[in-house]
């Protein structure tokens, strides 16, 4: 495969049936990953957000450039977008759900699955720190892949209910592990907003006064909702979105440090080096070196 691009996948890396707004997909690990080698190439998702679970097992995730190596029970969260890569224990035990963001965001905006984009606002992985939630997140599943496999009438409706059950229950564990930043249903709302904004026109490098008027909010409104949730300014979550972008066409593609600045909308590639060195602490030439692939 060429990689003049990162590749996007359907699920772990096969070519799948476009999916029609409103599709979930469950699948254990062993179905998937045995046949694979238990090893999954680096890939990112384009219409997909998924849940990945492992329970009492070991396993390597790459999400962007952060590694983890986890070890009990973990579920870890990938939004749409983000470039991830899996090595499993054999014979792990666990699940992938697979959530089209369409109807994701069909689902928050009518308040059917109201939690679903907050528990799934940024990568992460959470860990399982309570007996009953593990069991109690196991049998939803359980009752979710039932639902799926027989379609039977008012199927959405229990998929919905099933799918907020899931999300209240990874929100839980959020809150025991401290990796989860509260916020008012509001202010989540207009985060999310930010976040589909940024990831539509992070390449026109609109200030932090063009993404508030588009959210009709005040510049002080915005940067006080970034301060108090995600712990940063606007700003910085702006110009994130441009480093995470080129950290991944630098580690997975063969695109040069020319073309990547071009593609992100830098006029002057001078200064796509020095505002990523600045950010970095490294040249972009030294960065991909160091995450070779």
């Amino acid at each position: 495969m060429s990689r003049d691009a990162i590749p996007f996948y359907h699920l772990y890396g096969e070519t799948f049936l476009q999916w029609e707004p409103g599709s979930v997909h469950l699948e254990s690990i062993v179905s998937r990953s045995r046949i694979l080698g238990w090893e999954i190439k680096p890939h990112r998702h384009h219409k997909l957000a998924q849940i990945i679970c492992v329970f009492g097992n070991g396993w390597h995730i790459e999400l962007d450039d952060a590694r983890y190596s986890l070890s009990g029970n973990w579920l870890v969260m990938i939004p749409p977008g983000v470039v991830h890569g899996f090595q499993f224990e054999p014979d792990t035990q666990g699940f992938v759900l697979s959530i089209n963001s369409d109807f994701l965001a069909e689902l928050s905006a009518s308040g059917e699955v109201p939690t679903a984009n907050d528990a799934l606002w940024a990568p992460q992985p959470v860990e399982f720190s309570d007996e009953r939630y593990i069991e109690q997140f196991r049998q939803v599943l359980l009752s979710l892949d039932d639902e799926i496999q027989h379609a039977e009438a008012d199927s959405r409706a229990a998929i919905s209910n099933l799918l907020q059950l899931l999300f209240i229950n990874v929100r839980r564990q959020q809150r025991l592990t401290s990796l989860h930043s509260e916020s008012s249903s509001r202010e989540t709302k207009i985060l999310v907003k930010f976040r589909a904004l940024i990831d539509a026109q992070y390449q026109q490098h609109n200030s932090v006064k063009d993404y508030a008027d588009q959210l009709f909010i005040s510049v002080s409104t915005l940067s006080r909702i970034c301060q108090t949730v995600l712990k940063t300014s606007p700003k910085q979550v702006i110009r994130q979105r441009v480093m995470n972008e080129s950290k991944r066409r630098l580690i997975y593609t063969r695109q040069s440090i020319d073309d990547i600045a071009f593609t992100l909308g830098y006029k002057d590639v001078g200064y796509f080096c020095r505002q990523f060195k600045q950010q970095t602490g490294l040249t972009a030439g030294e960065y991909r070196k160091q995450h070779a692939v």
